[in-house]
């Protein structure tokens, strides 16, 4: 084709005569056969003793062949159950390309974006020298960018990277978004294994599961999107999938991997596309921003999304792990990411040794009146003092307490904490209430929430301390009742806060929101990034620990992982959507032994006997949300959701779940856990590094498994 070109251009517009021509040819192959060449010097192949790296096709496909086996995994949709052939059209170009591109128009702000595959438009791939191992520039006239993907290859792998200070935007479009190597994962309905996805807990779609067929497809924030985060919800509006953990992968029988994202997870996002009538395909990939989205104020009637003028700075990586065969199911795929969490130091190798309770106290909270106000005190400081006293003479164990509504003004009262509310005890019931914990080896914690504020509260501007989105709207809830305070303006609050903290003999705090809650500000009195963002809470979370030597987490995301001692509000399943054929405890396969966390308080669980089979199941920390009067008396406040909590009421069943599930507490609290099947029908095996096995089952009938009677709705230790 290039030498067609040439002969064209030559040939007939200057009348070259066939012998020069012939000789014009030849240097023409000469000067194809030196860019070969020099694509080889620049690198298209990388080797170690395990693996081999290829890009071929002109630049379209990866490919990575394990020496031992010759298994050649493709970034082209490979799956041989799937007819490639067969597929016409864009289909067949998008199955076979490396990446899909998008752009947008910002002079025209109407918010669309147009998509290019790789081999669906005219495309250059040059080659170029880094460390990393193999860089290619690619250049799409029709999207008027160039960008680059390096790509490297590991004893364990390969890992493919997006640098962003090597996009070049030349045209009248703007870069929004990069799918990368969407078909690698790529099976038919036919093929045996599943896609696993961090939607909650964690999910797996099994290839062959009908309920997934002609679902739509499902696009994963990491980290979740600030406008949806459950915070800023109401009690029955559509929840969001909580994403904690930037990683998905894939199972084929014996075969399978893990991806991770290990740069700029906090702008990316991970799609899941079930087959369909047309393509009888699915895949999982992740997607990286060069832009954000917004909607458009200003447009009435239909939702027009607009895109930052500026590009992010965000580089991008992603690394797939490679399991060895036979240890390819989801578990292996947690222990493979724990791992490597753990070496990169985003993980501990251990956590707090032995069992413990956690209990949070909710204290007090304004109730709004037609002409007054009234403080509704439901566990003052001497009151939560007796609670303790009372558990620790009936039940034997370490307890980790949290404070709630303990502030100034009482829940929900913030930015202004100091000194503790009065009508609570003030400062000297706190003081004393810290004595008691100290020397009775109980952990008290003051829960802390830096991160949103009441509308109506006073302390902060809100205009300089609070979010502003990228459409000049500021971040709120429907009822535009709550105001998301600037990472800056909280981290500054916090600072603050500590310098008083630090006088009380207290082990922690609770950090409200923190590890679920993660954002960007486009306030111009002073803009953050989610980067920026993410790196104050850690800043948070370090101090903390360094300063009473524990921290709790209100969420889980893996930003949190690396300092917190404790997690809270971890869930148990993931959203439920139609694809999905069951959910998995991938989280805590990851997290178990190296960091506590509690999930849903027994005490406002609508199945108590099932909570409590799941935290056996799952490896949770037993936890209760308790008061020392009666809920009755928040019903008319913002804090109505806890219905039942008198510890009088509760104390009973409280110190029986303590008896009757410490002999499997004991056995796996401190072990890491390394396997999770199902058995049977809703009986499940829960495996962990010190050879203990738990069996749960959820039938209402009594089931044998490995030999083993399980009762109804019971479960069994196995060593």
């Amino acid at each position: 084709m290039k030498i067609k070109k040439i002969e064209q251009k030559w040939g007939r517009k200057k009348g070259v005569s066939p012998k020069s021509l012939l000789g014009l040819m030849a240097f023409a192959i000469c000067l194809w056969l030196g860019a070969v060449c020099r694509a080889e010097a620049a690198g298209t192949v990388l080797e170690n003793d395990k693996y081999k790296l290829e890009l071929t096709n002109d630049y379209s496909e990866l490919q990575v062949t394990e020496k031992a086996t010759g298994y050649v995994w493709s970034s082209t949709m490979s799956d041989p159950n799937f007819d490639l052939s067969a597929m016409k059209g864009r289909w067949a170009q998008k199955m076979r390309s490396l990446y899909t591109i998008s752009v947008t128009d910002l002079r025209k702000g109407v918010g669309s974006m147009v998509s290019y595959d790789q081999l669906g438009t005219p495309y250059t791939a040059a080659p170029y020298d880094t460390s990393y191992g193999i860089g290619v520039q690619y250049d799409v006239p029709a999207a008027g960018v160039k960008f680059c993907i390096e790509f490297a290859l590991a004893d364990d792998g390969f890992s493919v990277k997006v640098p962003s200070d090597k996009l070049e935007e030349y045209s009248d479009f703007s870069a929004v978004s990069i799918d990368l190597m969407p078909f690698f994962a790529g099976a038919a309905d036919n093929q045996d294994g599943y896609l696993f996805y961090p939607d909650g807990s964690g999910a797996i779609m099994c290839f062959d599961d009908p309920s997934h067929q002609k679902e739509s497809a499902v696009v994963y924030n990491v980290y979740g999107d600030i406008q949806n985060n459950q915070n800023l919800k109401g009690r029955f509006e559509q929840e969001e999938a909580s994403v904690l953990l930037p990683v998905f992968g894939a199972n084929y029988g014996k075969k399978g991997f893990v991806a991770y994202i290990t740069k700029g997870e906090e702008t990316s996002r991970i799609t899941v596309t079930p087959s369909t009538a047309i393509v009888k395909a699915n895949y999982i990939y992740p997607t990286f921003l060069f832009r954000r989205g917004f909607n458009d104020p200003r447009v009435k009637g239909k939702v027009v999304q607009k895109y930052d003028a500026e590009q992010l700075t965000t580089e991008y990586e992603i690394h797939y792990q490679i399991l060895a065969d036979g240890k390819a199911q989801y578990a292996d795929m947690a222990s493979a990411y724990r791992e490597y969490l753990i070496a990169s130091g985003q993980l501990a190798q251990s956590g707090k040794q032995g069992l413990s309770l956690s209990l949070d106290l909710f204290m007090g909270v304004i109730e709004k009146g037609l002409i007054l106000d009234t403080f509704q005190n439901v566990t003052s400081f001497a009151q939560a003092q007796e609670i303790l006293e009372d558990l620790k003479g009936t039940i034997d164990t370490p307890m980790e307490v949290s404070l709630i509504g303990w502030i100034k003004s009482g829940y929900g009262t913030e930015p202004k904490y100091f000194p503790a509310n009065s009508k609570l005890g003030g400062n000297k019931g706190l003081e004393a209430l810290a004595k008691y914990t100290k020397a009775n080896g109980i952990g008290l914690s003051l829960g802390a929430n830096f991160l949103t504020a009441s509308a109506e509260a006073s302390g902060y501007s809100q205009r300089t301390d609070v979010v502003f989105l990228g459409n000049y709207q500021v971040l709120t809830d429907k009822r535009s009742s709550i105001r998301v305070i600037s990472p800056t303006t909280a981290l500054k609050n916090y600072e603050k806060f500590m310098e008083k903290a630090r006088k009380f003999d207290i082990d922690g705090l609770k950090l409200e929101n923190i590890g679920d809650m993660l954002y960007y500000n486009y306030n111009e009195r002073g803009p953050v990034l989610a980067t920026e963002c993410k790196a104050n809470w850690q800043k948070m979370l370090a101090d903390t620990k360094t300063a009473f030597g524990s921290v709790t987490s209100e969420g889980g995301n893996l930003y949190v992982l690396s300092s917190a001692d404790m997690v809270t509000a971890i869930p148990s399943e993931d959203l439920g959507y139609q694809m999905t054929t069951r959910e998995v405890p991938f989280y805590q396969i990851v997290v178990h032994g190296s960091v506590r966390y509690t999930g849903e308080a027994l005490n406002l669980s609508s199945d108590a006997e099932k909570l409590r089979l799941k935290w056996i199941e799952y490896g949770y920390t037993p936890y209760f949300e308790l008061t020392y009067e009666s809920a009755e008396k928040l019903v008319n406040t913002e804090y109505n959701e806890l219905f039942t909590s008198s510890y009088k009421d509760w104390k009973d069943e409280i110190v029986a779940t303590y008896q009757e599930l410490k002999p499997a507490w004991d056995a796996i609290q401190n072990a890491k856990m390394v396997s999770h099947e199902e058995m049977a029908e809703d009986v499940y095996c829960t495996g962990y590094d010190n050879g203990v096995k738990i069996y749960v089952n959820y039938n209402n009938r009594a089931v044998k498994v490995d030999g083993i009677e399980l009762g109804a709705m019971s479960w069994e230790v196995s060593r």
